[in-house]
């Protein structure tokens, strides 16, 4: 990888360690102050279940809370991240 590549993965891999925690607190109950959110999760989780539930990847999930309404909705969701450390 080239330096250029190297400083830029350096500090995309600083800038997530720096605001997880903040962005983890900041959406921290989200679904339950957005009725149109856990609505159109909702309606995606019953669109899943129809074709056999899952399996659904949440991509780019960050502390989880759309994996877990999903899988709490009988999808057979699983949760991936991008940490780049």
């Amino acid at each position: 990888m080239s330096s250029m590549g190297d400083t830029w993965l350096s500090e995309t891999r600083s800038s997530y360690d720096t605001d997880a925690t903040g962005y983890a607190e900041k959406v921290r109950g989200l679904l339950g102050e957005k009725p149109y959110l856990r609505l159109s999760l909702a309606m995606f989780a019953e669109l899943a279940r129809d074709v056999g539930g899952g399996p659904v990847a949440d991509v780019g999930c960050g502390p989880g809370y759309v994996t877990r309404y999903l899988h709490d909705a009988g999808v057979d969701a699983s949760a991936l991240t991008f940490h780049p450390g």
